[in-house]
């Protein structure tokens, strides 16, 4: 059985995943939607996290652009909030 490793990625995308989960707690129960850019380019920090952790693993040049342009979709979104 192989064992997972834990790196520095993998530290990363906790932290934001939980500021991610924080963000969202403040927003439900503030009704202050000001914080939804925030949100959004933290989740784009997530799955370009996720991406190169999946390119680290599979070496899938599709599954890297895939995720790419998921991120360069979020931030534009993020942007054009603000």
């Amino acid at each position: 059985m192989k064992e997972k490793k834990f790196d520095i990625l993998m530290l990363f995308q906790i932290i934001f995943v939980i500021l991610v989960m924080a963000i969202s707690i403040y927003g439900m129960f503030t009704k202050n939607n000001q914080s939804i850019p925030f949100l959004l380019i933290f989740m784009a920090l997530i799955i370009l996290i996720l991406g190169s952790r999946e390119y680290k693993r599979t070496h899938s040049l599709i599954g890297g652009i895939f995720y790419l342009s998921s991120v360069l979709f979020i931030l534009f979104v993020a942007i054009k909030i603000v």
